[in-house]
């Protein structure tokens, strides 16, 4: 078995302590533009997670989520950014790169600058399904390589990946939403690219995602169970893995008092994971996502530099 070590230990302490001394007040009266706001800055996805929903028709969002845990583990560190765009009521589009720079404390071959990876999507919101679910969103999403990218980040395969986000809320368990999510990610060589690495083999799998978000205000809690199909160029096998952890959606007041625009989320997990046949390992994670719309992009830069 192999564990990683706590990544940002510090920060981890921070978030539990923001997280047990944060009321869970209920949410204040909003005003018909507050409303919106909050539905183009509403969070639909931690970690690796998809909750249903989609923007609004016409709103333009952008969605920051670095990722921490290269300082420590990786020779390169990932800045992932995505723009999404509310096409209809019911459709979005997403679009969004994962360019990586070296990490100013490790060294190696992968110590470098490039693009990285190029991701594409659509969701489509159907409402209710099967009269159990509340919200249901169907997507798909491809995934490019662009330039070499380490291994970690795409394995030199182009993924398509059709994908369903279900949620329902728990009628005799207040503030609880069931969700699940359901996936088949395809590796496909469209790009002409070179061989990749002698120890890259190319991977199709189905992912079978269940759990439980209880959330009555900004801290949330939540458990899942993630099951995945695995077949790559030895055949099939399975893996399982459980997460448990904390989400802080800090209030939006907060955020303006901090002087930082948009919506900020964060997130504190553990996760273990068993690959029947391959490795298992367990650890503690934590994560930032950041989300606002272009406006309010706009608007700060012109109060810190007003036009003469």
């Amino acid at each position: 078995m192999t564990r990683r070590g706590l990544p940002f230990r510090q920060f981890g302490w921070l978030l539990i302590a923001a997280l047990l001394a944060s009321p869970t007040r209920g949410a204040e009266p909003a005003s018909a533009t507050g409303v919106v706001r909050d539905s183009v800055l509403r969070m639909t996805e931690f970690f690796d997670t998809t909750l249903p929903g989609v923007l609004g028709p016409h709103n333009l969002a952008l969605d920051f989520r670095p990722k921490f845990s290269d300082l420590r583990d990786s020779e390169y560190m990932r800045l992932p950014f995505e723009l999404r765009y509310g096409l209809a009521p019911r459709w979005e589009l997403r679009g969004g790169l994962t360019p990586f720079f070296p990490n100013p404390i490790n060294s190696g071959t992968n110590h470098r600058w490039g693009p990285g990876e190029l991701k594409l999507s659509a969701r489509h919101d159907v409402g209710r399904f099967l009269g159990f679910f509340d919200e249901t969103t169907l997507g798909a999403e491809v995934r490019l390589p662009l330039g070499h990218p380490p291994a970690e980040l795409n394995d030199h395969y182009t993924h398509l990946r059709p994908f369903v986000a279900l949620a329902r809320q728990l009628r005799t368990w207040p503030h609880t939403t069931f969700y699940t999510n359901l996936a088949y990610d395809r590796s496909v060589d469209v790009t002409h690219r070179d061989p990749p690495p002698a120890e890259i083999s190319r991977r199709n799998l189905i992912e079978f995602a269940p759990g439980l978000l209880f959330k009555p205000a900004e801290i949330g809690w939540f458990g899942e169970y993630r099951f995945r199909h695995i077949r790559d160029d030895e055949g099939w096998h399975l893996a399982h893995e459980i997460q448990t952890g904390a989400i802080w959606d800090v209030p939006l007041a907060q955020s303006k008092n901090w002087r930082l625009p948009g919506k900020w989320q964060l997130e504190l997990g553990y996760k273990a994971r068993l690959e029947e046949g391959r490795n298992h390992d367990h650890g503690i994670s934590t994560r930032v996502n950041w989300s606002t719309n272009l406006r309010e992009v706009l608007n700060r830069g012109a109060a810190l530099w007003p036009g003469k």
